[in-house]
This record gives structure tokens, sequence and C-alpha cells, in this order.
């Protein structure tokens, strides 16, 4: 079981909130407008699944409880939906040492155990359903996307693309939320047929069992970037354009060729997603690919070797567990693999709406800047989404400039403030807890100079080491980008069935994760062991 730790004495109100399910689109603190926009979506599409599955789940509840700028999810809520239902147990957290249920709940008896075996197969069926639907959902949102993104943006289009957000949002939200929820109930339900006493030990167990995915979009693009890496390296004009970091303009000063085409082809597919893509603020690689072009110098300079993917191997977890919950094992499983493979999906169905999203919030910050109502564009990420249809609608009073502008820069500090704060995993009530227990996700011993996100941004990785492990804030998907260019990964934050270390298993690529925040801070030389969970400074 993952050790927690309380740190500070608050009050404890009975509803513990996590940042794990969202963390892969929320990997530090958010802008108030995506804030705003996480909150609803997410909560629109917890009542979705609920509601889908008959559990007659009450409207109007507060899901996500925004935290130093980043979203907490309620799973005490959850928890009695699952247990009152489905007979589903409900989370066990063990906090300072102490094993702690995180709702009242007994067992049922014989006659119960039948109903919520009904709820327990409609769970099965809704996940197995929503599965089938992902490539029709995905084309939806695709759909919109492009719709989006052919306007011409006049005040009418303007108003249309407002109404349509967070419905749109919400439906392409509902089977990421239904993987990420399900997947944690399967996990934790592993871990506890495992040694509880051995928490990095039951997780690697975990990792080899579940293997690397076999398809899946994050795969497909760490994919994408080894054979442009490849014709990078084959083209010396190429590789002098990537060293000389000059990539203002880069579709003027690309030399043609293979690598060009590749990029172009890259781009057509994945232009609208980026690193850190739950941040609508942030530009897609279609405005701004020169984290793309980093990474790719990275791996021109590192020649990385080609690693041999994680086969899956069950065998060693059944053998740590018990006879009679081996069948149950083998099971959980299974369902991580498929719901893995609905994540990956899902991310990329809600990466569409999110690249609309920043499309239609451009928009209105380039109209609101027309009579000064913003002092410039990138301002409007600093409201919160129903704040930005007020000043579309005139229901914000503009003749206030000063107080309008005066919540932008109020905000704008603020936010500074909470970045640089050490996120806590954990809230129960008021009591804030941390993760005390790195995991390992992905086995294999590699090490390495740490190449960082904010490095790829500016440019400024360096050079003298041929190896490279990269380091960031979580495993969320759209990083997968930079696992070619590298020996291995840590993350600070993140769990065993993040959508990184799906793909870094798949690419045979040593991963630790849920490190502390302070493995941002690191800048030496490090050794990664994705067997035992051990981080070493060398």
């Amino acid at each position: 079981m993952i050790d927690y730790q309380f740190i500070e004495a608050a009050a404890e109100d009975g509803e513990v909130w996590k940042m794990s399910l969202l963390e892969p689109l929320a990997p530090g603190a958010l802008t108030p407008f995506t804030a705003s926009l996480l909150t609803e979506v997410t909560a629109r599409a917890w009542y979705l699944y609920f509601d889908r599955l008959g559990f007659q789940p009450a409207p109007r509840q507060r899901i996500v409880r925004m935290y130093e700028g980043r979203p907490f999810v309620n799973i005490s809520i959850s928890a009695r939906l699952d247990a009152e239902n489905a007979g589903v147990a409900p989370p066990l957290l063990q906090i300072d040492g102490v094993e702690r249920s995180i709702i009242a709940w007994e067992k049922p008896g014989l006659l119960a155990g039948m109903r919520l075996g009904r709820g327990a197969k409609k769970i099965e069926e809704t996940l197995t359903t929503l599965l089938r639907e992902l490539p029709d959902i995905i084309a939806k949102a695709d759909a919109w996307h492009q719709r989006v993104a052919g306007l011409r943006w006049s005040q009418a289009e303007v108003l249309q693309i407002m109404e349509e957000i967070e419905r749109v949002g919400s439906a392409a939200m509902l089977p990421y939320f239904a993987a990420r929820h399900n997947l944690e109930v399967a996990c934790r339900r592993l871990l506890q047929l495992l040694d509880a006493r051995a928490p990095q030990k039951s997780v690697a167990l975990i990792a080899r069992a579940l293997g690397g995915m076999k398809q899946g979009v994050e795969l497909d693009m760490a994919q994408r970037m080894t054979t442009l890496g490849k014709h990078a390296a084959d083209d010396d004009s190429v590789v002098d354009w990537l060293r000389a970091d000059a990539f203002a303009g880069w579709e003027e000063t690309l030399p043609g060729g293979a690598f060009a085409n590749s990029i172009r082809d890259f781009l057509a597919v994945y232009g609208h997603r980026t690193i850190g893509e739950g941040e609508i603020a942030l530009p897609r690689w279609s405005e701004a690919p020169q984290s793309l072009f980093a990474a790719l110098r990275v791996w021109v300079e590192a020649t990385p070797q080609v690693a041999a993917p994680i086969a899956p191997d069950v065998s060693a977890l059944l053998a740590a567990v018990d006879g009679k919950a081996r069948k149950e094992a083998q099971q959980l499983v299974e369902r991580m693999r498929m719901l893995i493979d609905l994540q990956s999906g899902a991310l990329h169905a809600f990466s569409y709406i999110l690249a609309g999203t920043r499309r239609w919030a451009l928009a209105a910050g380039r109209e609101a800047t027309v009579d000064r109502r913003l002092k410039a564009v990138d301002d409007v990420f600093f409201y919160e989404i129903e704040e930005v249809k007020e000043m579309m609608t005139g229901e914000w009073n503009i003749s206030d400039l000063s107080g309008i502008h005066a919540v932008a820069d109020e905000r704008r500090a603020t936010l500074a403030k909470w970045r640089e704060h050490k996120p806590v995993d954990l809230l129960w009530g008021d009591r804030k807890a941390v993760a005390t227990t790195a995991l390992p996700v992905s086995a294999g011993v590699a090490d390495g100079a740490v190449f960082t996100l904010h490095e790829l941004e500016t440019l400024n990785c360096d050079r003298t080491s041929a190896r490279r492990v990269y380091i960031g804030a979580a495993p969320e998907s759209a990083a997968a980008v930079v696992l070619p260019a590298c020996a291995a990964f840590a993350t600070a934050g993140g769990s065993v069935f993040d959508p990184l270390a799906a793909s870094a298993r798949a690419l045979g690529k040593p991963g630790i994760v849920a490190c502390g925040a302070d493995l941002l801070k690191t800048t030496s030389i490090l050794m990664i062991d994705g067997d035992s969970g051990k981080v070493t400074i060398t």
C-alpha cells in the first residue's frame, strides 16, 4: 500500500480529494481559465459516467476542488456510489503508518451481494462499450476541432462555440474519467492482494505484469519521433540545423528532404497536442514546435540505443498472490491493460477539445483587446471561462477597465507563487498529505544527465553528456515524444498506469514515478533503477 504523510494539522471533514485522477492533464498549477474548464467538464463527465451506470448520481455535486491552482477530485463521493451500487470496496489509504478507509462500509451479505453483482457487471459492460465507442468519440472531437480551426471568428461564431465547449468537452472527458477512475480501483485492489508492506516491490510486479502497450497514441508519437531522429541523423544539413537552435521561422529554414516531410506528417496528426497540454494557455505544436525540435536535437546528440520492449509477464505477480486470489489478480491485470488503451485514446480525444478551446479563447481575447478590455490577448487565460463569456456577451461592465485589468494582474502574480509551492498529493478535508514512496514503473537500470521540459522550451539543454534522463512533473501523455531521446525517465508524481509509464515499457526505457517535487530541482547525473524504485544522484 502506498504510504502518505500528513504535513500539517488541520480539520478533517470526511471528504478525501486526490490529484492523481487529473494529473496527466494538470501536472502543475493552472491558469484560472484552464482550471475552470477542467472543473466543469470533469464534473459533467463524472455525472454522465455514473448516470450511464444507473447509479443515480446527485446532480450539481462538487467533484473538483482547486487547491493552489491544482485540481483535486473528490474520491469519497465516487467510492460511495461504487460501494452502494456495485459492492466495490472503498479505498484504504495508509497515512502516517495507519490504514484508514475513506468512507464507512461493511461487506454486503448474500442477498445484497446478488444485487450489487448486477451493478459490478454494469461497470464492466459500460467500460467495454466505451472502448468500442472510442473511435467515434475521437472522430467527433477531431471534427469539432477542425470546424473550430476553420472559423473566421465573427462575433456570432465566438458566441456559438462558447456555448458548445462544455458540452463537447464533457463528452470527450467521459471515457477518460471512466478509464482513470477504474484504473485506480483495479490497481488498489491488486496492491491489497500483494504485500502491502512492500509497495515498491508490489508496484514493480504490477508493472511487469502489465508490460508495454502494443498500440496506443503515446507509442505512435514515440515511434514517429524515432523515425524523425533517424532521418535527422542521416542528413548533415538537418543535424547542423538542429544544433543551430534557430527554430524561429522554421518552415522557411528547415532543410528539405525526408526529415521535412516527416515533421510535416507528424504535425498533421499531432499538431494539436503539446507537452503540458492540459494547460490551455500553452501553445500547441502546430503553433510552436520548438520542443519537438529540441527533443530531436537531444536524440541526435545522444544517439540512443533501441531497447527491447518489456513483454507482459504476469507469472511473478501471480506467484506472489494467495492461491485463492490468483484468478482475480489475473482478471485485474487484463482489465488494467484494456483500461490503459481506453485512457490513451480518451486523452487523445480530449486533446482535440483542449486545442479547439484554446483557439476560441484566443479569438475571444483578440476581440477583447480591441476596446482594451484586455491589455494583451494572452490575458484571457487569467479569467475563468464564465467570466470570458460575460465579457463576450456584455454582462461584465467594461467601463471599469482598470478593475478588469487588475483581476488579471493579481491572478498572474498568485499563479506565479503557486507554481513555486511544493504540490501535495491528497487532501483529507483541510489536511494535506504527500506520498512518501517512489514507485518503479518500467524495469531496467540506466543513468544520464537530466533534461527537463523547461530546457526543451528554452533550448538550454546541456550537451556534455550523451546519455540523458528526462525528468518532469507527471508522466503525461504527450511527453512520450521525449522517450526516444532518453535512456530513462523519472517524474515527481504519477502511477504505474500513467501514459508515459505504459509507453516507456513498450520502448524498454526504465522509469520511476512519485519521486516528489524536489526531483525537479535536480541538475546532476541520475541513476534510475526501474526495478527497485531507487533514484541515485551520481
